[in-house]
């Protein structure tokens, strides 16, 4: 058995999208229809989301509808003053009606899911990216898929319950979203090609009586009784991110009247009054964890965070700035004195930053700076303190545990002044000892100042037969300074080589951001094991090589091969060693 415990420091970011479209209904005759495809059939679990921007009207409003009436109905989403009601099913089928906070003429996001167990129907709603909560009525479930039409903004393709207001990025999926999926992408846009996606209506065309789905399924929508003034700006809370910006992407806007705040890795916003309908900001972050000192032109820093903030807003937005350094930093110190540290600014992506805000207060590791108006751009934090450690190590793994001795293997992106390492050893009976240094193994020895990464490999001789132990490092710099790192992990000593090969299941699992994979080889083989997404595209090879037989481990840091952080979801690893494969999947949370 083998336990990991990785912990990478992570640093924030910030982005809001403006000046895309919506569809504006009028609540009299307007809607859009979609012909029947099969691939908008629900019969076992179906996902509907849409950011809605409600008008004043107190009837029955409807999101979406698939069928021609009760007795022959497949799915619809409907709207009532304060309530919810999702229906799946012909009449007497399955649905969920519950109350909700919806103010009129502001921006919501509803997701609603259906799916089944046992031959049980399970239904939720989630408004802005909660659960609403409610109890299913009449669970049992026969699906229909009698192949009507879709309707968008109206229940039926006969004007029922006609939508009275503005509609937005809706989505259509062919299986039950998770929360954390619901949540990690209600505020970005999609490619348009994910897994499962059927249906994806941006209301980006702007102008025409058509309506684009950018999914790769091509179910057009046909607007009816509408024109090219039903095209709106859309202040629905989605930003327009760039492949490099999706983590922890998050949104900040008015939805009861009252300030807002939300939380990215390393990074809380909170605006200073309440916004308007059409003021808002989203977030994400690059996941760079490193320190740089370029781009910093004339302003006061001299480091700043890799990880950049990039903004959009809608409005003026006014906004109250706190960053966790535990977090939000490369690997350099936190200072004291909270004027030490700027919020600095660019305007693009390329360039010199400059200073925008200088921190106001500090708090720990928690570095406040207040009344930041916020700009279209890019922001970064920057210190005018240089502490940089010595070594930026970016994994600690095990790569082999045998009776004969646990081998660990680690690496760094660059070194300062680095003189070499000590390893640690405990065991769950005695505390930490020191069982190698750089002084006495040369293989522990550092590379002094390098900006290219270098492998470390030492094994544990010492190690007693089914025992287990945990690991940590420390870095020495010519200095003599000493820097303890916060990557850890536990091996046990194997006693026996494995009678088969096996690929086990990665732990954990879900992950965020690592999980370890382990698997067992009775002999010595070539083994090729790689990460692919759903669509069997190759995103990264962990191993490609001859490996002696034992039992082995190996970490991925959903990275690409290209060092890029991929998006959340599901994904594929699969392992050949000489005739065996086998193949597991594994899903990445945000």
């Amino acid at each position: 058995m083998l336990r990991f415990l990785l912990v990478l420091n992570v640093i924030g970011f910030i982005y809001a999208q403006g000046g895309g479209y919506a569809l504006d209904f009028d609540g009299s005759n307007d809607f859009v229809m979609v012909n029947h495809d099969a691939s908008l059939t629900s019969t076992s679990a179906i996902t509907i989301s849409a950011w809605f921007r409600k008008g004043s009207g107190s009837a029955w409003m409807s999101l979406i509808g698939k069928g021609t009436s009760d007795s022959d109905e497949e799915y619809v989403l409907l709207l009532r003053v304060n309530q919810v009601y999702f229906d799946v099913g012909n009449a007497g089928g399955p649905y969920l009606q519950q109350g909700a906070t919806i103010t009129s003429e502001t921006w919501h996001h509803i997701a609603a899911v259906h799916t089944r167990s046992g031959g049980t129907s399970i239904l939720k709603v989630y408004l802005n990216g909660q659960d609403i909560g409610g109890t299913v009525v009449n669970a049992s479930y026969t699906p229909n898929s009698n192949g009507h039409s879709l309707s968008i903004g109206s229940r039926f393709p006969t004007s029922n319950a006609l939508f009275q207001g503005q509609i937005d990025d809706l989505r259509i999926w062919s299986d039950a979203r998770t929360i954390s999926e619901i949540q990690e992408y209600m505020h970005q846009e999609l490619v348009g090609n994910e897994s499962n996606l059927v249906a994806y209506y941006k209301m980006s065309n702007g102008t025409g009586t058509s309506l684009t789905d950018n999914s790769t399924n091509s179910n057009t929508g046909y607007l009816q009784a509408m024109d090219n003034s039903d095209w709106v700006t859309s202040y629905a809370v989605i930003g327009d991110l760039g492949s490099s910006y999706k983590t922890d992407v998050e949104g900040i806007w008015s939805v009861s009247g009252t300030s807002e705040s939300d939380a990215s890795t390393g990074l809380t916003m909170t605006v200073s009054s309440a916004l308007s309908a059409g003021n808002f900001a989203v977030f994400g972050n690059n996941n760079t964890n490193a320190t740089s000192t370029a781009d910093l032109g004339s302003v006061a820093s001299t480091v700043r965070t890799g990880r950049i903030w990039q903004v959009d807003e809608s409005g003026t937005v006014s906004a109250t700035i706190k960053i966790d350094m535990s977090d939000a930093t490369g690997d350099y110190s936190t200072s004291s004195s909270a004027s030490d540290y700027k919020l600095l600014y660019r305007s693009g992506t390329s360039g010199a930053f400059s200073d925008a805000a200088t921190g106001s207060s500090i708090s720990g590791d928690v570095v406040t700076f207040n009344s930041v108006s916020l700009q279209d751009g890019y922001y970064a934090l920057g210190s005018t303190v240089d502490n940089s450690l010595p070594v930026e190590l970016t994994s600690f793994e095990l790569l082999e545990t045998r009776n004969d001795g646990i081998t660990l293997q680690w690496v760094t992106e660059s070194e300062i002044n680095n003189l070499g390492f000590n390893l640690d050893r405990k065991t769950p009976i005695t505390d930490w000892s020191q069982i190698a240094s750089y002084v006495t193994h040369p293989a522990l020895q550092g590379q002094g100042s390098v900006s290219h990464q270098t492998i470390y490999t030492f094994t544990d001789n010492t190690v007693q037969e089914n025992e287990s132990y945990d690991y940590r490092l420390s870095d020495v710099d010519y200095d003599g300074n000493v820097e303890y790192h916060s990557l850890q992990l536990m091996g046990v000593s194997s006693i026996n080589i494995p009678e088969q090969f096996v690929l086990y299941p990665n732990y954990p699992n879900p992950f965020n951001p690592v999980t370890t994979i382990r698997y067992d080889l009775p002999d010595d083989a070539h083994v090729v094991l790689a990460i692919h997404d759903l669509m069997g595209r190759d995103v990264i090879t962990l191993v490609d090589g001859p490996k002696t037989a034992g039992s082995r481990f190996t970490q991925w840091n959903a990275r690409d091969e290209q060092g890029r952080a991929v998006s959340a979801g599901v994904y594929l690893y699969k392992i050949q060693a000489g005739n065996f494969v086998d193949i597991k999947k594994m899903i990445l949370l945000k």
